[in-house]
């Protein structure tokens, strides 16, 4: 009987090994680019984000606005109107004419020319049979200001009815116009109010108008009901706010009129 020789044919394992080394390898090599990769971290305050860099370069827009703004050049001429046509009542009037960049502002010019020309035609029909004589007095300030970016010259148009012969003043009243240079056009006092007083300004106005007529005695603090509006003569002098009350609109007519400045609240 033949005996039966068998070869046991051994399990190569070089495959696996080679497999495992390559995944060794190229797994350490995707590890080691990832670190290489990585950003340095960020500390906060280090660099600056995305809306500090907008705030600045508001910052920068704002500089260089007010800087053009400044240097707008305007001029305020005097036109001077002497009416004697009516025996009762003559006129004395200043009233300014305004030029931005040697442009003429037509629009408030004729608006301003207007306003007293045709006050001063009622006066005339009115006082034809008056028994004093008068005379119509119109004059005026110029106040220039930059407010915020903004250049602002202030008008104030002072105008009184006087009795020439008791020489006192029967009528007082000041009217202002607010021009913005650079638009050419009048602005208003929520415009001027907002940047000088807060979104809050008409409390802050209130509050410093009350205070004013409450001290001065014209009224008691619990008859105080005025609310502003925002249509009221105002203007600036000097970087502050003035608020403009006529004869009787406020309080007694005896008092005349009111310039209260008003100052922001800390």
């Amino acid at each position: 009987m033949e005996t039966m020789h068998y070869r046991e044919k051994k399990k190569s394992y070089k495959g696996v090994i080679i497999t495992l080394f390559l995944f060794v390898l190229i797994g350490g090599a995707i590890i080691l680019f990832a670190i290489n990769s990585e950003q340095e971290p960020v500390i906060i305050g280090s660099q600056e984000s995305d809306i500090q860099r907008l705030v600045e370069l508001d910052k920068e827009d704002a500089i260089e606005t007010a800087s053009k703004n400044t240097s707008i050049s305007y001029e305020v001429k005097d036109v001077t109107y002497n009416d004697t046509s009516n025996v009762k009542i003559k006129s004395n009037m200043t009233i300014p004419q305004i030029f931005v960049e040697g442009e003429e502002l037509t629009e408030i010019n004729s608006k301003i020319d207007q306003e007293y020309n045709d006050l001063f035609t009622k006066l005339k029909e009115q006082m034809s049979s008056a028994e004093s004589n008068y005379t119509y007095i119109v004059s005026y300030n110029v106040y220039e200001n930059m407010i915020g970016t903004d250049k602002i010259v202030s008008l104030t148009l002072y105008q009184r009815v006087r009795d020439d012969s008791a020489k006192k003043n029967t009528m007082e009243k000041v009217d202002t116009y607010n021009i913005n240079l650079a638009t050419k056009e009048l602005t208003t006092q929520f415009e001027i109010a907002q940047e000088l007083l807060g979104k809050d300004y008409k409390s802050v106005i209130k509050s410093e108008v009350e205070d004013y007529v409450v001290q001065e005695g014209m009224m008691k603090e619990s008859d105080f009901t005025y609310a502003i509006t925002g249509l009221e003569n105002f203007y600036i002098k000097d970087g502050s706010f003035h608020i403009i009350f006529n004869e009787g609109n406020l309080v007694d007519t005896k008092y005349g009129v009111l310039d209260i400045e008003v100052s922001a609240q800390k």
